[in-house]
């Protein structure tokens, strides 16, 4: 069961680790604060089902992920032998890959409980420690979700995601890097486009 619940929260363009349920357990600490507040805040809305909540789960979005960190860090080497319109391009799109994966991902899993676990300093980050775990479903085992938070602009944002050691960052890179490599960039906007209009 717990490999069924490691491929629901796989990474790739179709869906992201960036899923957790209601607040279980909490851990004290400036990072833990805002992951924990921010997912509190999204499930809210959620469950409202509202237009003007949409614009604000949106704003939330904008608030708690480094968009332009995300964008980056998923085309690596990329990154540098791209023109500031395409990263522009790029960059736009991935955002909203990101957000509709996310929301999509967050009502799906409404009744998921969280427990987190700690929160420790790496390499200029703060990684907090999460279990998720099915309230439905016993036999799912707990997944361990780490937020990688960053600072900008004074203020604590998530830089990637790593579920069951499965970095959301690396493995977009990773697939990225392939298509680049066999098709050209413009085939990689052009799947990233075909994958929003496919809803």
């Amino acid at each position: 069961m717990k490999r069924r619940m490691v491929h629901f929260f796989s990474t790739g363009l179709a869906a992201l680790a960036l899923t957790l349920g209601a607040a279980g357990t909490a851990f004290a600490g400036p990072a833990t604060d805002v992951v924990k507040g921010k997912q509190t805040a999204l499930f809210d809305l959620i469950k409202q089902s509202t237009p003007a909540g949409e614009k604000k789960i949106a704003a939330l979005f904008e608030e708690m992920l480094d968009y332009p960190g995300l964008a980056e860090g998923s085309l690596g080497t990329e990154w540098a032998a791209r023109s500031d319109a395409e990263k522009a391009e790029f960059s736009g799109l991935l955002k909203q890959l990101v957000s509709k994966a996310y929301e999509r991902n967050l009502k799906k899993i409404l009744n998921y409980d969280v427990q987190y676990v700690s929160e420790e300093g790496s390499g200029g980050a703060m990684l907090v420690k999460t279990k998720a775990k099915s309230k439905t479903d016993e036999r799912e085992e707990a997944v361990e979700i780490i937020f990688k938070m960053v600072q900008k602009g004074g203020a604590w944002k998530v830089g990637d995601i790593v579920t069951e050691g499965v970095s959301l960052v690396s493995s977009y890179r990773s697939q990225f890097t392939k298509i680049i490599k066999k098709d050209g960039f413009p085939a990689l906007i052009q799947k990233m486009k075909d994958k929003l209009a496919a809803g």
